[in-house]
């Protein structure tokens, strides 16, 4: 599906949180006409005097017009969704609502949706198995940190959607801003990576807390770029994109330190403190991922056992011990 632009273009960002406040910035440095939709009338009103309340340390150099109405989807070019991933069944039936099928759709949430039979299904496929005609989409993924973006800090991201002509459509409204996009059209590979490399990297927060040194984690990072493959591929995803930003760009980043929320987490859990549960994506992710790996009949170690040490904390220090000596004996 085309999408026929006017100038300045029209673009809805759904999702005032810090990435998508970031996104959503970028896009207006780029020229184009930005409207934010958000569940709060508080978050909007903050935005529309160039706060993101989720980074209320960084002010944004030019307020973001915002809204809790959603009729401005009808006049979107482009609608750029970034919520957490629980949400976005949500925001594509207000869509399909509000919106009409000239709007492209990019989908910047990382995650899984709950499946009764499959545990958890990335969005690629939740889209195929629920609709015969939807939007033209893509997602967009990489090693970016919303402030780093908002402070117009060199960032490179992929955007993947079913055709390189579609992602290249969609690259182009980030034009001029300080986002560099790169193209692909593995949208199953794209998902795979955002969703694993979050618990992989509650892993490496687990080993870091743990102090079990810098080896350790570059070792749960290693094999937890194969395990992200090893699913990927499996289910018709390809091992190209993974070796790109939408993997290894993402899952180095995510596993670099605490600026990471879901290493954060992990690092939290090691000692013994209460994490801030609620910003780590791959908590959730890991017990649909648990869920997924039997369905396929495949191991996935790392995911695995984060999901154990989530149910049980006691576990942590045999679950990553064991884990390590397993990756000793496979490599």
């Amino acid at each position: 599906m085309t999408n026929k632009k006017s100038n300045p273009r029209q673009i809805v960002v759904v999702g005032g949180g810090s990435w998508g406040g970031a996104l959503a910035d970028q896009l207006q440095k780029a020229k184009n006409n930005v409207t934010i939709i958000t569940r709060r009338q508080q978050t909007a009103d903050a935005l529309n005097q160039g706060i993101i309340p989720a980074l209320p340390q960084i002010r944004l150099q030019q307020p973001i017009f915002s809204t809790v109405k959603p009729d401005c989807l009808g006049y979107a070019d482009l609608i750029v969704v970034a919520v957490p991933q629980s949400a976005t069944v949500q925001i594509i039936k207000m869509i399909h609502k509000f919106g009409t099928f000239n709007s492209t759709i990019l989908f910047a949430g990382k995650g899984l949706l709950p499946h009764s039979e499959k545990g958890g299904v990335f969005l690629p496929e939740w889209i195929d198995a629920n609709f015969d005609d939807f939007n033209a989409y893509g997602l967009l993924s990489g090693p970016s940190f919303a402030d780093e973006v908002i402070l117009n800090k060199p960032t490179a991201v992929m955007i993947a959607s079913k055709s390189l002509d579609l992602s290249a459509s969609i690259a182009d409204y980030f034009t001029t801003s300080y986002l560099r996009c790169y193209l692909g059209d593995d949208t199953i590979g794209v998902a795979v990576g955002g969703a694993v490399k979050n618990v992989i990297a509650i892993a490496a927060g687990v080993a870091t807390g743990l102090d079990l040194g810098d080896n350790a984690r570059a070792a749960l990072v290693s094999r937890g770029l194969a395990e992200i493959n090893r699913l990927a591929v499996k289910i018709g995803g390809y091992s190209k994109t993974l070796n790109g930003l939408a993997g290894m760009g993402d899952l180095v980043l995510s596993c670099s330190g605490p600026h990471s929320r879901n290493m954060a987490y992990g690092m939290a859990l090691a000692k013994n403190r209460q994490p801030e549960q609620k910003l780590a994506e791959g908590t959730k992710a890991a017990n649909l991922l648990a869920g997924r790996a039997t369905y396929e009949k495949i191991e996935l170690p790392i995911t695995q056992s984060v999901h154990r040490i989530l149910r049980k904390p006691e576990l942590i220090e045999s679950e990553i011990s064991a884990l390590l000596a397993r990756i000793v004996k496979t490599e």
